[in-house]
């Protein structure tokens, strides 16, 4: 699942410089005041094992949101994933332009992808984090259902890698805040004797 929806973004179009600040902050704010996790997303985690969350803020924010719904004896176990952090953005050197952070964040995306890290985490250390994340789930999955609350284009990623070992589900996950896919692991038939 995707975080609830993070405090303070910007609604305002954002120079490179604007743009830098809101990056600088992003990972230590929450969520905002009003959000509120939905009935199918809290049922949801109310039926897992475990709960896997990155440990940024708005993560860690909408993971208790949810918990605090749940009976105590209903919380699944909390395990915080240091990989499942959000793949980072480069800011682009674009001078005297403004754009919507959305904007902002799909040109930033789009360079990224082709190669363009601008001095952040290169898309091979950002593949093999989610492929350790991917590994990470698959073995909890072995001793129950698990749910993950992560970010955007992390989620993307990770949703790939699990299709990659053999998971069902959409190529791509729901990517509005607080909206949830599944992925089923691959049935495995027991070894014939």
């Amino acid at each position: 699942m995707r975080h609830l929806p993070t405090a303070g973004a910007p609604a305002s179009w954002l120079d490179r410089d604007g743009l830098r600040a809101w990056f600088a902050t992003e990972a230590e704010r929450g969520i905002t005041a009003d959000a509120r996790p939905s009935d199918d997303l809290v049922a949801l985690v109310a039926g897992t094992r475990h709960l896997v969350v990155s440990p940024l803020a708005r993560a860690q924010a909408t993971a208790r949101a949810v918990l605090e719904r749940l009976a105590p004896d209903a919380r699944p176990a909390v395990v915080t994933d240091d990989d499942l952090v959000e793949i980072p953005l480069p800011v682009l050197a674009v001078p005297g332009i403004r754009l919507p952070l959305d904007a902002w964040d799909a040109a930033a995306r789009i360079a990224w992808l082709a190669g363009w890290s601008g001095g952040v985490e290169p898309r091979s250390e950002a593949f093999a984090r989610v492929r350790r994340v991917a590994g990470r789930l698959a073995g909890l999955a072995a001793t129950g259902t698990v749910a993950a609350v992560g970010h955007g284009f992390t989620n993307i990623a990770l949703a790939r890698e699990l299709r990659r070992l053999g998971w069902s589900g959409p190529r791509l996950p729901d990517h509005r805040n607080g909206g949830t896919t599944t992925y089923r692991p691959p049935v495995t038939s027991p070894t014939p004797r």
